[in-house]
């Protein structure tokens, strides 16, 4: 066909080349021919290329009738080149039909190739009593097995083929390596405990068949030498997990740890001592078993316990916990300070938190659920450094500013607490520690032992966070923290505080900013800015008392009150008098008194007597220690002076105490001190006395001049 279409082609293309051409009509026809034919070309080739390549010429939809007489007619074609009957019974398939596809084909050759294998024989009950697992012949001790008795395993390989299994794989075990032949006798009655029936024809398991092997090992002691290969390490371990070797190994150890020899504590013997103690098996129940397993733990880390001391040490310290709790024994035993501290500062926040959520009546809180008692400042700043991982006693500033800092650190607190309690699903303190949670509590999970059916106290506090109680026959533990590491988030804002204070107090230690949360930040802000501008009112209102010049205060007003009573009395003298008082008794002149003079000394003067002094005292006699001032001829005594005034100058030009002249009446010490000053200033122009290590002193440019002023 188109062989015929091409040479009709060439036909109408040499009549064209003639000149012979058809019209515009016939030429169309013509292409439209054309494009049909190359169409329906293409289609015929894409047809074939499909049918070749897919399923195309199969139904769509095949269904179960189609799948049967396929089936039927290939289990007949294939009946003739069917395999002898042996291999028939063997359930093997018949060969691929030709024509079939590729995978058919090779599913055939696996089945053809699978069916001249000789037939596997199929193990009887016998044969699998007579199979040892590799789990079994791992745990029997190697001296008690090996290859003369039976020992299937060629080194670490698989079973050896012409090695028969000799034992059982249950019961000849315990039987053979578990009897503890070269044990001592009271190691062999351990094990007979673990196969033996009770009277009651049961056999001992779990608790109380370690609780019976601990008891009739509890004063067993082991001289032998110590293995020197490691032991397994065990979590939850007894006597029946331990070989014979591991297991005369153990009480060898135990012999130096009650003899306080112990070198090493490996960690299943560790476990194995701690179910012993717990039972009340080695100490006494009470605080000397309580004592064995703070040793237990101390020396875990001290001896670092075979590479696992901070695993051991951790489940002592647990151990230590529920044995408190069990014996009710003191709090303080239980847990570490640490715990307890941190414990104490979680308490105080979530206290804090509490009352600013009532003051807010934020989580359908209210006035009525305030605490009874409300942390101050100081406790939770205190808190806040205990709980946060930037340490604020490195800071010089925070240290030198505690009452500053304790102040900024509780507003930003109440603010962020205020904050979380409005605006976030989960409050400021769980957000740092945890949430709070109450689980039961099941104590000594890992170790065998038995436990009383009751607490002894309903209610057992460990610390300020956590507690066990007793609910409807269970015991719960309430914690009120999940995580007991130190809060980063919590140092990140303390170091903010920080810093935002020492820019606030103009201190030149200044650090430096680092990424901060803004409201976090303008929180921090707010409070240091407040606090600062708190703090220099209060130094403007401030009132500064020198507590030095209350004694001047006093003797002023002393000498104020003696002058009003002398006043007072002279008013009240009767009218009728011999001689009228004078306004202001006038100094009269005594007659001259010889004075005793020291040696290298002037003779004394004569002394103006005045009998009545300003301060309302009349004076006799000058001091016989001291010198005598002399007086003017006019009887008045130089620059105002008096005479007290003048015994004092004499005794401290000489250096002498001058306590002695005074007393009741008389003013005090500092105020006859600024009144010498005061009279003298006139002539000297400047102080004549002064105080030099709380002692008065005269001033030594004058002491020549006031010698010659009051004549001495």
């Amino acid at each position: 066909m188109d062989q015929d279409y091409k040479q009709g082609e060439r036909a109408r293309g040499t009549s064209a080349q003639d000149g012979r051409g058809d019209s515009p009509a016939a030429i169309d026809s013509r292409a439209r021919q054309v494009i049909d034919r190359i169409l329906q070309g293409a289609s015929e080739r894409e047809r074939a290329i499909f049918s070749q390549r897919t399923f195309g010429d199969e139904p769509i939809l095949r269904t179960g009738a189609d799948l049967r007489r396929e089936r039927e007619a290939t289990a007949s074609a294939a009946a003739p080149s069917a395999a002898p009957a042996d291999a028939g019974a063997t359930g093997m398939r018949p060969a691929p039909l030709p024509g079939a596809s590729g995978r058919e084909e090779r599913a055939a050759l696996r089945r053809a190739a699978r069916a001249e294998l000789p037939p596997r024989p199929r193990p009887t009950h016998d044969d699998a009593l007579r199979q040892r697992s590799w789990l079994d012949e791992l745990d029997a001790p190697l001296d008690a097995d090996g290859p003369s008795s039976g020992w299937p395993y060629d080194g670490w390989s698989w079973p050896h083929p012409d090695v028969a299994p000799s034992r059982p794989r249950q019961g000849a075990r315990k039987a053979s390596a578990r009897t503890g032949s070269n044990l001592p006798q009271t190691l062999r009655e351990l094990r007979r405990l673990e196969t033996e029936p009770q009277p009651n024809g049961t056999r001992l398991t779990g608790v109380s068949l370690f609780v019976a092997q601990a008891r009739l090992a509890a004063s067993y002691e082991d001289d032998s030498a110590p293995s020197p290969f490691g032991v397994r390490y065990r979590y939850s371990v007894s006597y029946r997990d331990l070989s014979n070797e591991e297991l005369r190994g153990y009480f060898a150890w135990r012999t130096t740890w009650r003899a306080h020899r112990e070198d090493r504590i490996p960690y299943t013997y560790g476990h194995i001592l701690a179910a012993e103690l717990v039972n009340g098996i080695g100490a006494k129940p009470g605080m000397p078993c309580l004592q064995e397993l703070v040793r237990l733990r101390d020396r875990a880390t001290e001896l670092d316990a075979d590479g696992m001391a901070s695993g051991l040490a951790f489940d002592a310290r647990r151990w230590i916990r529920d044995y408190a709790v069990l014996h009710n024994l003191p709090a303080e035993l239980a847990t570490s300070a640490d715990e307890r501290a941190f414990a104490q500062a979680v308490a105080t926040l979530r206290t804090a938190e509490q009352a600013v959520l009532c003051e807010a009546g934020a989580r359908d809180l209210t006035p009525k659920d305030m605490p009874a008692h409300v942390p101050t400042d100081a406790d939770v700043w205190k808190a806040m450094a205990a709980l946060s991982s930037y340490n604020v006693e490195r800071s010089p500033f925070l240290r030198n500013n505690p009452q500053s800092a304790a102040a900024v650190g509780a507003a930003v607190f109440r603010a962020l607490a205020k904050h979380c309690g409005k605006r976030r699903k989960t409050n400021l303190v769980d957000g740092l520690v945890g949430w709070e949670s109450s689980v039961g509590w099941f104590p000594f999970p890992d170790l065998p032992c038995t436990l009383p059916k009751e607490l002894p106290s309903p209610t057992y506090r460990i610390d300020a966070c956590t507690r066990v109680t007793t609910l409807a026959g269970r015991w719960f533990i309430y914690r009120g923290y999940e995580h007991v590491g130190r809060s980063r988030d919590l140092g990140r804002i303390l170091r903010a505080m920080d810093r935002q204070m020492r820019e606030d107090w103009d201190d030149p230690r200044a650090l430096k900013p680092r990424p901060l949360a803004k409201y976090l930040e303008k929180i921090v802000v707010q409070a240091s800015a407040e606090e600062r501008q708190r703090e220099l009112e209060a130094e403007s209102r401030k009132i500064v008392i020198d507590l030095s010049k209350l004694g001047g205060i006093r003797a002023a007003a002393a000498t104020t009150r003696e002058a009003l009573l002398v006043d007072e009395e002279i008013e009240d003298e009767p009218a009728a008098t011999t001689a009228p008082a004078p306004s202001s008794p006038a100094p009269t002149a005594s007659a001259p008194m010889a004075h005793p003079a020291h040696a290298g000394e002037k003779n004394a003067a004569p002394s103006v007597a005045n009998p009545t002094a300003t301060d309302g005292t009349t004076e006799a006699a000058t001091s016989p220690t001291s010198p005598n001032p002399v007086a003017a001829e006019d009887g008045q005594t130089p620059c105002g002076l008096d005479f007290l005034e003048l015994k004092v100058i004499a005794r401290v030009s000489e250096g002498k105490p001058f306590s002695d002249l005074l007393g009741p009446g008389k003013p005090m010490a500092s105020v006859l001190v600024d009144s010498i000053n005061e009279k003298l200033f006139d002539e000297l122009g400047d102080t004549a006395i002064e105080y030099v290590d709380g002692e008065p002193r005269l001033v030594p440019d004058y002491v020549e001049d006031v010698r010659d002023i009051c004549g001495l």
